[in-house]
Order: structure tokens, then sequence, then C-alpha cells
């Protein structure tokens, strides 16, 4: 019988280990399908996984052209951090932000002439560096396609303006193949047009992790991988070798012993059907372990699955350990491997009826990210307030 005297003492109840290995096997494995260079998304914290720590990593690739954000701000916070690369704001730039993005050396993007005047001016004497975005299909951002010949015109001729991309996003590049083989034609054509016109055409782009596998039509001279830099496979098809990049862990806080009848957790939900050992795990939906989840996902415990019970809380959540040697100190994997078992956030984002993306996003920032490289932990990028020195 076990006691707790082995066990890994954490600084934080609830943390997230990030594989840079995994990171990288994904990155060589994106580049070498699309054999372009990559416009990785590091948007939302990396999906998560900590944006400062991973645009040190891809910055370091030869294969990384520049990195995605969405807002000015998350652009600031890798400059603040000594990223000098090339950042592409994908979600522009709001008029009272231009003159901070022209002065971070960020490259926002314009669906109109006049977001594109709006930072040559904030640029003064210096150069605005930009890229157009057509609306091909999602009807959320971009010129639209009747408009994008005068649209691109217009921008070229701004002075103190260059630009640096054309750029287009796809709805469905998972799901539907004849929606995404329309939007690249749509594209094709402007390109076409404006070829014909005689514009220079700057590097284009449209493919996102699924575009770049499924689509090659669509890789042009430049993707934008995202959610299969960490690992998740999100389209339908043969797998093509993506490693997941994270795990999420807790330790158990509590052992407890109810009986037959009992009710775990609130309202009720989950009753106990006899005799039962129940873990509680320091990690509840403030840390995006979703309430939505409840009763429907499995946990891993010293190599057994074991299945979530009663609704989860802000700050814990409950697993029936009955068949599994678990003590107060364990450590319950949510999302990672153990052993033969394995839960992704695939499995998640499917209990809760929604996509990896959110399932990854929403982990909080209590949840402290260690990072490991080569089986071991990268100090350099875990702090020492995450762990202590018995990790």
């Amino acid at each position: 019988m076990r006691n707790n005297s082995d066990k890994v003492k954490f600084a934080s109840p609830a943390w997230a280990e990030v594989d840079l290995d995994r990171l990288h096997h994904n990155v060589d494995l994106i580049h070498g399908a699309a054999g372009v260079p990559l416009l990785p998304v590091i948007k939302a914290n990396a999906y998560g996984h900590g944006a400062n720590t991973l645009a040190r990593e891809l910055s370091r690739r030869r294969e990384v052209a520049a990195l995605c954000v969405w807002t000015i701000q998350e652009a600031r916070a890798l400059r603040a951090e000594g990223i000098k690369s090339r950042i592409l704001a994908l979600g522009g730039a709001a008029p009272e932000e231009a003159k901070l993005a022209m002065d971070l050396g960020v490259e926002p993007v314009v669906g109109s002439a006049r977001h594109a005047r709006a930072l040559a001016h904030a640029a003064g004497r210096n150069q605005a560096v930009v890229h157009l975005k057509l609306d091909t299909g999602m009807a959320r951002l971009g010129a639209d396609l009747q408009e994008a010949f005068d649209v691109f015109t217009q921008v070229a001729q701004i002075k103190n303006l260059r630009l640096a991309g054309l750029m287009t996003h796809f709805s469905s590049a998972g799901a539907s193949k004849k929606e995404s083989r329309g939007q690249v034609e749509s594209f094709d054509e402007v390109i076409g047009a404006l070829g014909a016109a005689g514009h220079t055409v700057p590097p284009c782009h449209a493919a996102n992790t699924a575009g770049l596998f499924l689509h090659p039509e669509a890789r042009y001279q430049l993707v934008r991988p995202g959610i299969g830099l960490y690992g998740i496979q999100e389209f339908s098809g043969p797998d093509v070798g993506l490693k997941p990049v994270l795990s999420l862990k807790a330790r158990v806080s509590w052992i407890r012993n109810v009986s037959k009848g009992q009710t775990v957790s609130y309202e009720g939900m989950w009753k106990s059907p006899g005799k039962r050992r129940v873990a509680v795990a320091s990690l509840g939906y403030a840390d995006g372990y979703s309430r939505i989840l409840s009763n429907r996902v499995h946990g891993i415990i010293n190599g057994r699955k074991v299945r979530q019970i009663g609704v989860i809380c802000m700050d814990v959540s409950m697993f029936d350990v009955t068949r599994a040697e678990a003590l107060e100190g364990d450590v319950m994997t949510v999302i990672g491997e153990e052993g033969v078992h394995h839960v992704g956030a695939l499995d998640l984002a499917r209990a809760a009826g929604t996509i990896s993306y959110e399932i990854l996003c929403k982990i909080g920032n209590r949840v402290r990210r260690i990072y490991h490289r080569s089986g071991k932990i990268d100090r350099k990028h875990t702090s020492r307030v995450f762990i202590t020195e018995s990790y």
C-alpha cells in the first residue's frame, strides 16, 4: 500500500505541461506538408499554451516568416517580452491603436482603403505595413469580393504604405471541401484580375491547418497554421501525425468515502449507486474545466481511467476512484496521456458540443504552465514560482 510521502509537490494545485519537443515536431510536419514559410497563429495566449514562450520558440525557426496575433495589445505584450519577429495583427487596429501599432512595428490586417489610410497617417514619416483581407465566404472581416479590385488599387496607391500580403480565411476548411474550393476560386479570380491589370500582387495566404493539409491549391506563398501547431487534428481523414502539445493536470486535494444514495456536488445530479471512493481534484470551471462537462468525461490517475462525477465546481471537480489506487496528493490528468490511456482536448470538445480550440483557449491564468524539453522541465521558460524543487 502506498503512502503519500512519495508525492510530487507542486506550488500550484493545477497546471498545464507544454511539451516543446512536440511543438517543434508539429512545426516540422506542417512545414513539410506546406512547403512554404509559416505564419504561426499564437493569438489567445497561443490557444492556452502560453504566447510568450511559444513566440520565443517559433521566432527562432527559419520556416517562420512572422507570428500572428489578434489584437494590438497581444502584439504589445510580445514586444514587451523582447520578441522582435514580424507580427501580424489579424484583428486589425482600432483608430485609437493605429499609432501604437505603427510604433510597435506591427502589420495590421485591413479590409478597406479607409483603414489603410488611417494607419499610413499614424505612421508619420515611417512606412505602414499592412495585409489586405478579402471576404471570400465568411461574411465577417475583409473587403467584399465585388469591391476587392478597387480596394486593392486604392490601398496600393497610398504613400508611405507597403502592402505585405493579400489574404482570406476559410469558413469550413475541415468540413466542406466544396465550400473551400469555391473560396479558393474566388480568391484566385481576384489575384488573376490584379495581375492582368499590371498590379504587383504581394505574397498571398489563406490556408489554416485544415486548409494546408486538405487543399494544396490554397497554400500560395504562405500558410497560417493554428490548431495544428498544438497537435490537434480537427479535420477528418487519415491521421497526419500531429502530436498534442499540452496536458492538463491537477492535484487531488481530498479523498472521501460516500454511501449508496448519497449525492455528490451541487444539485444532486450524481447519486452514488453504492459505496464509492471520491477524489476531489483542484481544478474547476474557473480554470477552464467547463461545467458543461459534468458527468460526461474521464480523468486518468495512476494509470487508471476514472469517471468524473457530479457537477464541476468553480474550483474543484470530483472523480470516482473506487477502482483506482488513489491518495491525496496524487495527480489527476484531465487532458493528456498516462500509460495506455488518453484523454484529448477533442474528447472534451465532443462532450461539450464544441471544438478543441475553445477547450484549450479557456484554460485560465490560475493554471500554471510548465514547459518540458527532452523529457525534463525547461527551467528557462518555467518560473520557479510554479514548481517546487521536488518536482
